[in-house]
């Protein structure tokens, strides 16, 4: 058998914030990308800011695509508080 090595369990691991992080919010359909929204460093994702972006989403559709949103849209989410709040639904 080989032999292991462990490494300290004692040891602390510091975190750090990245200066090159950032989170963005991806939509697309069958034709491609639909909407790119860049967050702000330090955004909170909650009910009022994810209205925001699907009301930015709603723009992007009717301006790619006329016509679509009468026949109607189905998007999926998972089940993150902001994509369960009542004020989302």
């Amino acid at each position: 058998m080989g032999s292991y090595r462990f490494s300290n369990p004692a040891r602390k691991v510091r975190q750090t914030l990245s200066a090159r992080k950032l989170m963005v919010t991806v939509f697309w359909d069958a034709q491609g990308i639909s909407l790119i929204e860049f967050m702000t460093r330090g955004t909170t994702i909650n009910s009022e800011v994810y209205c925001r972006t699907l009301k930015k989403l709603k723009r992007a559709t009717q301006n790619k695509c006329r016509g679509l949103l009468s026949s109607g849209v189905v998007l999926l989410h998972d089940n993150a508080r902001p994509h369960t709040a009542v004020r989302t639904g």
